[in-house]
């Protein structure tokens, strides 16, 4: 009964879960542990760990990634490293940086190209990449744009394909790395899902192509992935020879915890020794 994906207040204007109600609800979810992995900030970790201690339930410290491989864009989490690691502490920072710069210099270039960004004023907070990616999407009619994909995701193809140096995220590799230099293991997030910036398919190629760069799991067990779905990522695992982990991606007390009661989830708990 885990859950290893969740977000808490250390994820700023995206997240609502203090720790200590989130350590209280996963007591009341009958959970054995969960993780807290904020997008690129550990900010959340100590305060998360003591509350987990106090209700008596299991903690995996984590964080989220932003990040980048073959030309498509992933969060990645990493898993057991110990708290304020100055090694993933700099990861972080280095991330946000990036993100910050990056998101600057695409608000320059596209109001340059007459693209209208309305909104971004209203977040109150410096914007994120994904942040300029919706204003492009809501405010402007995008070329070639398929009807199939979420606002954020046509934007960032648009980016990509039109913006030279528009989005320069953090590579895999690099995260991978960071992760295995504080005996930690970076796992992919919700592989199977469609639906935004950070969330496209990964295809065997994909996966591939992380388990050669030292990937060591793939997030199988996550609530929009279907039956089909978890079933192909874990054959997909076993095949790269990758651990399977699973989340809820729960941001807020109304998106309801996970309890994954998976015996293929096992030999991640064994590594992080939960």
């Amino acid at each position: 009964m885990i859950d290893l994906h969740i977000h808490t207040t250390a994820t700023p204007h995206h997240s609502s879960w203090a720790p200590a109600a989130l350590a209280a609800a996963a007591a009341e979810r009958g959970l054995r542990a969960f993780a807290v992995t904020d997008h690129n900030s550990i900010a959340s970790l100590a305060e998360a760990q003591a509350a987990a201690q106090a209700a008596g339930v299991g903690f995996v410290p984590g964080v989220e990634i932003d990040s980048g491989h073959r030309g498509k864009f992933w969060h990645m989490l990493v898993y057991g490293f110990e708290i304020g690691d100055p090694r993933i502490n700099a990861l972080c920072e280095s991330v946000f940086a990036r993100n910050a710069a990056d998101a600057e210099r695409l608000i320059t270039t596209l109001i340059e190209r007459g693209f209208a960004l309305g909104g971004l004023d209203a977040l109150g907070r410096a914007p994120h990449v994904a942040d300029v990616a919706a204003a492009l999407a809501r405010n402007n009619e995008l070329p070639n744009r398929d009807a199939a994909e979420s606002d954020e995701a046509a934007a960032m193809r648009y980016i990509s394909a039109q913006v030279p140096g528009g989005y320069t995220p953090v590579g895999v590799d690099e995260v991978i790395a960071t992760a295995h230099q504080c005996g930690a293991i970076a796992v992919l997030a919700h592989p199977g899902r469609s639906n935004g910036v950070y969330a496209r398919p990964a295809d065997d190629g994909d996966i591939a192509a992380m388990a050669a760069l030292g990937l060591d799991g793939l997030e199988v067990f996550y609530p929009t992935h279907s039956a089909e779905q978890r079933a192909v990522l874990a054959e997909q695992a076993w095949q790269h020879r990758l651990l399977v982990s699973g989340g809820s991606d729960s941001h807020h007390a109304h998106q309801p915890l996970a309890a994954w009661d998976e015996p293929r989830i096992a030999p991640l708990l064994d590594r992080l020794r939960v």
